[in-house]
């Protein structure tokens, strides 16, 4: 004699599955942005700030004078970072001067991992369990390079590189 499967648990999965489909999504997050001028990427740049309701940094972004992106910052509140580096207008992978993406370890650990991406998103470098000081220090180092390499490739393109 074949069993045959009881209704009730697969009856109750199913109803729970459309019950998750059909919750709304969780609303985005409204964020306040200021600007201020900028001499990061030229004079006549600029760089936005933008937090949340309760002041907290979510995201920056550095332009030059013409208007274009060089440099993002988008943070969470999980302490996930992503800073990404432009050398043209980024809307392709070529565009792309690097990126740096930083992510906490979960658990107690007080770790973090950082991962630094070249040109195209080729990966130059990773760390993990890296500590609060060696993060810093290595951030210190992946940030002040990539920032010198977008900073080449705009003198180069005015003829002063």
């Amino acid at each position: 004699m074949t069993r045959m499967p009881k209704a009730w648990p697969i009856l109750s999965a199913a109803l729970l599955a459309l019950a998750l489909l059909a919750a709304p999504a969780p609303a985005a997050e409204q964020l306040t942005g200021t600007s201020v001028p900028d001499a990061t990427y030229g004079e006549g740049g600029t760089k936005q700030t933008f937090v949340n309701p309760t002041n907290q940094l979510r995201g920056e972004v550095w332009r030059d004078a013409t208007g274009m992106i060089r440099e993002q910052h988008e943070l969470d509140g999980s302490g996930e970072q992503f800073w990404g580096f432009f050398i043209g207008e980024g809307t392709a992978a070529y565009n792309w001067g690097g990126a740096i993406a930083i992510k906490p370890i979960s658990g107690p650990s007080g770790a973090w991992t950082m991962t630094v991406y070249g040109t195209g998103t080729v990966t130059i470098r990773e760390y993990g369990f890296l500590t609060k000081a060696e993060l810093d220090t290595e951030f210190a180092h992946w940030h002040d390079q990539m920032r010198g390499w977008v900073n080449g490739f705009i003198r180069a393109q005015q003829g002063n590189g």
